[in-house]
């Protein structure tokens, strides 16, 4: 680093160091000595929240870095320097990684790390605890996110994603794991990881790399945009993550855990006023030699505070939330709290997921402001994208969302409207054709995952697998599992739906013979899970009879309604499509009938 570079994050860690320590002390973390009970030493007691302060720098910076290299312009020299400082960062973190297990594990045993070490089935012992397992995810995915910096290949936008991966493990350990709502606790510090990797990492980068460059006019505007879903993510999770950890709200100043709480708060909110200045001082015109200047002082003293904020963090997490907030749920299968069914509860009960929450908020809002900015756009795909995203939150966020792990026919439900309904609705909306209108290029790598053969075999094959192997209790037996399973299959869904709908351009020409047969096998795959849940065996019987809340009726009859939401849902949509489909394949014909003979060759 040059000085001024390590005049910045100098600053910004010291500052962190600083109220790290006043943390510790004030949260009642560092804890005097009991004569003749066990403790894991000095080193242990100090050392851990300082390699955890210096393990989630490290992971800030490389997912940050990695966010501005794909935010920097095609053939950007900057790019370059990104990737390679990506890289150490990564290396850093893994380093991070190992330390926090070796000092993890001698705080859980408790044992001096020297005794420890001195131990290798003690250290390997670490392998049997979920807070310790979880740390050795770390060195792989962060050399992952090492590789794919040497991949020239790789689309830039991947390299991100595969680093906050690396972020995601711990979310299940510590106080989201002992939460009332584990659910809602994971989900909220998944989101939060993320969503300060990025806000936080992102920022020191383009400020480190940036500063001086020609592109920095291109570059801090879209960070500026990305800061700003970064910080509504924030605060969403970290209202969520308050709300399942604090029994009521006078924690927030009765306990220390709140008032720790609280002063987050306020650096939130502080660090929101620097954000505001900096969309009206300095992003529009950075290109000024002043108003850079202006920027890099602001930038800098907004990553002092970040700096502050994530000692605060790491303190916060080695404060013990106040006692009656964690565990109060009586199922201990879904390990969050469940409502006795009623059929009214599919739309009363509200499960606010903030994952969920933002990863539909987001396309929602990017979308409707391409409509404010489009010259002109039909307002039928409008009302067709808000319908598919609205589906979505339903089933997603409200009562068939709390019931979709613990009862076969809201699963079914939730499932058919993830893979058919809502990705038919989103296609028609044509997201595509409208970032094209906006000279925006999203960079889908689809041509392969569009291809006819590929799809009219991982459809049908995607659904036989779920429903005929144990790969449906296992997606219902935890969070992240559920949560992939939705993702995949609504991704699945998108391809689909995307080649028949006609709608936005398919990456190669597809006759409209093919579309046809495409939709039929669809058509095909839900009768044919509807006759398989109607007529066949039980489908995850065993996991059912544990997870179904009061006032289910029997499993069998579940299953039978299963199979019938199944059969009948998808189908006024399959129609409409099949008619859309034809009218759109004769207008082509007509086309092509009063095409002068010139044009038809």
């Amino acid at each position: 680093m040059k000085a001024p570079e390590r005049i910045y994050a100098g600053a910004a860690v010291a500052a962190g160091v600083v109220v790290l320590v006043v943390v510790l002390r004030f949260g009642g973390a560092i804890q005097p000595e009991l004569p003749g009970l066990p403790t894991a030493g000095p080193v242990t007691v100090w050392g851990l929240p300082l390699v955890r302060f210096c393990y989630d720098v490290c992971a800030l910076a490389c997912v940050g870095t990695l966010t501005a290299a794909a935010l920097a312009p095609a053939g950007a020299k900057e790019t370059e320097t990104c990737l390679r400082a990506a890289g150490w960062w990564a290396l850093g973190w893994t380093f991070a990684a190992l330390l926090s297990y070796v000092l993890t594990l001698s705080n859980l045993i408790p044992l001096p790390v020297a005794d420890l070490l001195a131990a290798p089935d003690l250290l390997r012992f670490g392998t049997a605890l979920p807070q310790t397992r979880a740390l050795l995810w770390i060195p792989a995915v962060a050399a992952l996110a090492a590789v794919s910096t040497r991949l020239r290949t790789l689309p830039a936008w991947l390299r991100p994603l595969i680093a906050a991966f690396g972020l995601l493990p711990p979310a299940y350990v510590g106080h989201a794991a002992s939460a009332a709502d584990h659910d809602i606790a994971v989900s909220a510090l998944m989101s939060h990881l993320v969503s300060v990797s990025v806000w936080v990492g992102g920022l020191a980068a383009v400020l480190v790399h940036f500063r001086r460059s020609s592109d920095l006019p291109v570059v801090l505007p879209r960070f500026s945009t990305l800061a700003l879903c970064c910080f509504a993510a924030v605060a969403v999770s970290g209202v969520a993550g308050a709300w399942v950890r604090l029994g009521t709200p006078s924690d927030l100043w009765q306990s220390t855990y709140g008032q720790l709480l609280v002063a987050k708060t306020v650096a939130l909110v502080t660090l929101g006023l620097f954000g505001w200045t900096h969309r009206r001082r300095t992003v529009a015109g950075v290109a000024d030699r002043t108003v850079r200047h202006t920027f890099v002082r602001l930038a800098t003293g907004e990553l002092t505070v970040m700096g502050a904020v994530v000692g605060l963090a790491v303190g916060l997490s080695r404060t013990p939330p106040p006692p009656g907030s964690g565990g109060g749920h009586d199922h201990l299968v879904l390990e969050y709290p469940l409502a006795p069914f009623t059929p009214g509860a599919l739309v009363t009960e509200v499960r606010l997921d903030p994952t969920v929450l933002l990863l539909l908020a987001l396309p929602a809002v990017a979308y409707l402001a391409g409509v404010r900015r489009a010259a002109s756009w039909p307002a039928g795909r409008t009302v067709a994208w808000c319908a598919g995203v609205a589906l979505m939150a339903v089933v997603l966020l409200g009562g068939v969302g709390g019931y979709a792990r613990a009862m076969l026919s809201a699963q079914v439900l939730q499932h058919v409207v993830l893979t058919a309904v809502a990705p038919l609705l989103l296609c028609l909306g044509a997201p595509l054709t409208l970032a094209a209108s906006l000279r925006q290029d999203l960079g889908l790598p689809a041509r392969r995952l569009t291809h006819p053969t590929f799809l009219l075999a991982a459809y049908p094959v995607a659904f036989l697998l779920l429903y005929a192997t144990p790969w449906l209790p296992w997606s219902l037996s935890g969070y992240a599992q559920h949560l992939l399973t939705q993702v995949l299959f609504f991704l699945l869904g998108l391809l689909t739906f995307w080649v028949p709908a006609g709608v936005d351009p398919l990456p190669r020409p597809i006759p409209w013979g093919v579309r046809a047969r495409l939709l039929a096998a669809v058509a095909l795959t839900h009768l044919a899970l509807g006759a398989f849940l109607l007529l066949g065996p039980p489908v995850a019987n065993d996991w059912f009879s544990l997870a179904a809340p009061p006032g289910v009726p029997d499993l069998l009859a579940d299953q039978r309604l299963a199979g019938a939401v199944a059969l009948l849902l998808p189908l006024p949509g399959f129609a409409l499509l099949a008619v859309r489909m034809a009218w759109l394949r004769q207008a082509a014909l007509d086309r092509v009938r009063t095409s002068p003979p010139a044009q038809r060759r």
